[in-house]
């Protein structure tokens, strides 16, 4: 039989100084990495995606259609839970030219990094607040929330069976419910690159999915259901629900 691969990675993360090392590195690096290696050391509870993976514009067609549906102007309210590093605030400032933007993050780090953005753009308009839950909002306050990204964890592998590792489907549900709370009656709620689906979860009652996607198109993003269980299948195109208990079918992308 074949030794297997020596691999110098594996060797040092053995090493009893590795983390510190890593900690270290990371700082170095700055940015993100430095943001999150801090945010690391906090240890705050109600986290689920500990990774900011964002990007400019990341989900243009449901931007436009959330834009469309709920309309823009000065008492319209949006928030974006879980927003990072802020590049999907600043987008959405492109589609809602005059509607209130919050950006809502659990990193503490990305939040004042988000605000030195806003200030260098003289954006001041935008309002950015550090929380893991939704508790300091009022009821029916937003017209559509994002919450993209969010109910995840990217360290989940195709071969788990179980998700409560790193995460559990109940907090995801409490967080769904704490969501739909803070939305209007016919406000919207995205939700997209989630590893728990809506349907599968007490707060879909409260909600008509009106825009779905072809799953196949989607990346591939194993899904868990109640009790932390693995689904039989992963494909899962609804990203846009609105507040009611209305029936109808969704618009497709």
């Amino acid at each position: 039989m074949a030794a297997a691969p020596f691999r110098l990675k594996d060797r040092l993360r053995t090493l009893p100084g590795f983390p510190v090392l890593r900690f270290a590195v990371r700082c170095v690096r700055g940015g993100q990495s430095r943001r999150e290696a801090l945010f690391e050391l906090l240890r705050p509870e109600g986290v689920f995606q500990p990774f900011a993976t964002t990007a400019p514009n990341r989900y243009p067609g449901i931007f436009r259609f959330v834009r469309d549906t709920v309309g823009d102007g000065p008492d319209i309210r949006i928030l974006s839970f879980g927003c990072a590093s802020g590049e999907e605030v600043f987008s959405l400032r492109d589609y809602f030219a005059s509607a209130a933007i919050v950006g809502i993050d659990a990193n503490p780090f990305n939040i004042a990094a988000c605000r030195r953005r806003a200030r260098r753009k003289g954006m001041s308009d935008l309002v950015f607040r550090t929380a893991t839950v939704m508790d300091g909002e009022a009821d029916a306050s937003y017209d559509a929330i994002f919450c993209m990204a969010v109910l995840r964890h990217g360290g989940l592998k195709a071969t788990d069976t179980t998700c409560s590792h790193l995460i559990r489907f109940a907090e995801g549900e409490r967080l769904l419910d704490s969501l739909a709370r803070c939305l209007k009656p016919g406000g919207l709620l995205a939700v997209m690159h989630s590893n728990f689906r809506i349907c599968d979860t007490r707060t879909s009652r409260q909600f008509t999915p009106v825009l779905r996607v072809d799953p196949a198109l989607l990346p591939a993003t194993p899904l868990f259901g109640p009790g932390d269980l693995r689904l039989d299948s992963d494909l899962y195109g609804e990203v846009v629900f609105r507040k009611d208990r209305a029936g109808g079918q969704p618009a497709s992308m």
